[in-house]
């Protein structure tokens, strides 16, 4: 498989050397920063690797290297051979340079080739040479030792971001279907290859199916007309089929087509036709392919999310610059999607920091800002210099704190603490403790501490104590302060209404969380040995708020307007989860209004 890829004076890139795995490379970075040139590069060193295999003995390079026409080279979306060459070097040199490390049964050579721009004449060849003649010819002698030859041992397939066909395919000889596939061609003989044999299309149309969660199956149609292909796939010409497919079809077609000893795929942009659910797919079915090395480029951060921090490979102009891009460091995946770094302004609020907060998302944030600023307008105390910031959720929570960690490492002082603002969510309060401890040890501050909230996210802790709930509701409702102990009865009797059906399985609201746990569980690592009933065997109608995720907690809320305008007669509408947040934040007049758990939480921040 490919190792690294050394790239000079080509295109954009001015030096550059790509180190890759040998399984998956999901390449990610801005726009025009040079991602499809390395693809393009790949391909003109595949072009040059081609022209210098002897046409009569394919286990042998030529030892004096074969030039190759421009014209060989319209897949690389120039106009004229001086745009392959960079236009800062373009004074200096006409030479490119592309080399490719490639790993054979455990031994390397490094297989590089100099392409130059001839002076003489515009547009007709470029003039190849052997970087280090010797590494070819060694390469040669241990291909020998396998069933392979030069033209087979290696094969590139490339997939483009616009997948489309021919309208018209004539019958090709195998030769012209091999030629059209290294050339990145290999959509204009999709038939050609689909047709080849019966164990052949049914392995594609097996690939296919498992992508596609869809079984499709090809048909070959007026076989006596022996100039164009006529193709079915489900009793439905090719040609009407959607470009995820085709896109699909495009890449195991060639795949099957080409008996290989390693397949190199190139795959621009898979999210451009398919289903985030198919993507997955795609995926999964690429990792099934034997002796396969896939290159993906990507904007989408849905796949990103999903290919490990080690399989990915981060391009800016910064390690543009500095000529080497190699696979991530583990914790730094987050980082780079979210851009952590933001305006000088909050990298000034970073330096600054006595202390940085991380809650779970803006709500949030927002929540606790504003918390912060009531309680200093109220005690007279100056706020210190706090950093909040949001993790996103905790979908991939220990990747993300590593992230964190690693981003504001050097900005942040040393002596700064760190607090997790994070929801307890499905984790029940007695597995509270070990979760901490292992949080915490992904966050590489030596001051630092997980604080949860007193319910299941930030909204539910606004039902967390009857005695703040009830004055909460009887200001929200505008009613008097001798009606306050009915509205605590109409509480307390939800919440027994509440704890009895949230362990009752044949229960509306038991069969909703059971459906939110799971999700929950399904997306986050750490509730992987966590059942639904190690939660709901803590759950009490005196503790109901840790059962309560923003819809039950909605629904909740309805129930609880039901019951008060069964009682009075009110012009307030039902509260929600947002609703009731802002009213409360707006109804604080004094340090009595903060519900307990709320200035717990403000002390812990400004404790010293």
């Amino acid at each position: 498989m490919i190792e690294k890829i050394n790239i000079q004076n080509f295109k954009s890139i001015k030096n550059l050397e790509v180190q890759c795995n040998h399984g998956f490379n999901v390449i990610i970075g801005e726009n025009n920063i040079g991602k499809t040139s390395i693809f393009e590069a790949i391909h003109l060193w595949k072009i040059c690797y081609d022209a210098n295999i002897q046409k009569s003995n394919k286990d042998l390079f030529y030892s004096a290297p074969k030039n190759i026409t421009f014209a060989d080279n319209e897949f690389l979306r120039v106009f004229e051979d001086k745009d392959l060459i960079n236009s800062e070097l373009y004074r200096s040199t006409k030479d490119i340079i592309i080399e490719i490390t490639f790993n054979l049964d455990g031994r390397t050579f490094g297989l590089g080739f100099k392409i130059t721009k001839v002076s003489s004449i515009d547009n007709a060849y470029l003039q190849i040479s052997y970087l280090d003649k010797q590494s070819f010819m060694d390469f040669a002698q241990q291909v020998e030792q396998t069933r392979y030859n030069l033209s087979n041992i290696m094969v590139i397939c490339e997939s483009r971001p616009i997948a489309n066909i021919v309208a018209k395919e004539p019958y090709m000889y195998r030769s012209q279907v091999i030629d059209k596939i290294s050339r990145g061609k290999g959509y204009e003989v999709l038939r050609n290859k689909i047709i080849k044999s019966q164990q052949i299309k049914e392995n594609i149309e097996t690939h296919i199916s498992n992508v596609m969660n869809t079984d499709y199956k090809f048909s070959e149609v007026d076989k006596d007309n022996k100039t164009y292909i006529r193709l079915l796939v489900n009793g439905t010409n090719i040609l009407s089929q959607g470009s995820g497919f085709l896109q699909v079809a495009e890449i195991f077609s060639s795949l099957e087509y080409i008996d290989a000893g390693r397949y190199i795929l190139l795959i621009d942009e898979p999210d451009s036709h398919l289903h985030m659910t198919l993507q997955k797919n795609l995926i999964k079915e690429f990792r099934l392919v034997a002796n396969s090395q896939l290159f993906i480029i990507t904007h989408n951060e849905k796949i990103i999310n999903y290919i490990p921090d080690e399989e990915i490979l981060y391009i800016d102009s910064d390690r543009k610059d500095a000529g080497r891009i190699s696979p991530i460091e583990k914790g730094y995946k987050n980082l780079i999607i979210r851009g952590l770094s933001g305006t000088i302004e909050r990298i000034d609020e970073l330096r600054n920091a006595i202390k940085v907060i991380l809650c779970e998302g803006s709500a949030d944030v927002k929540f606790l800002n504003e918390l912060l600023r009531i309680s200093a307008e109220l005690t007279g105390r100056e706020l210190p210099c706090l950093y909040i910031d949001k993790l996103h959720g905790i979908d991939t929570l220990y990747d993300k704190l590593l992230s964190y960690s690693r981003a504001y490492a050097g900005l942040v002082s040393l002596d700064a603490e760190w607090l997790i603002l994070r929801d307890s969510d499905c984790l029940p309060i007695s597995k509270q403790s070990a979760d901490k401890k292992r949080c915490l040890s992904y966050v590489t501050a030596t001051r630092k501490d997980i604080l949860y909230q007193r319910g299941y996210g930030v909204e539910s802790t606004l039902v967390s104590e009857i005695d703040k709930f009830s004055d909460l509701l009887t200001r929200h409702y505008e009613l008097k302060a001798t009606d306050l102990q009915t509205i605590k009865g109409i509480i307390e009797s939800l919440n027994r209404k509440y704890g009895s059906a949230i362990i009752n399985v044949t229960d509306p609201i038991h069969k909703k969380m059971e459906v939110h746990f799971n999700r929950q569980k399904s997306e986050r690592a750490e509730y992987k040995d966590l059942s639904f009933s190690d939660m709901l065997s803590e759950i009490k109608e005196t503790n109901i708020e840790y059962a309560m995720p923003k819809k039950i907690l909605d629904e909740y809320l309805r129930d609880l307007h039901q019951d008060v305008v069964g009682r009075y007669t009110v012009q307030s509408d039902a509260l929600n989860h947002s609703t009731i947040m802002t009213f409360y934040l707006g109804s604080i007049r004094g340090l009595e209004d903060f519900y307990t758990c709320h200035k717990t939480l403000i002390d812990r921040i400004l404790a010293p």
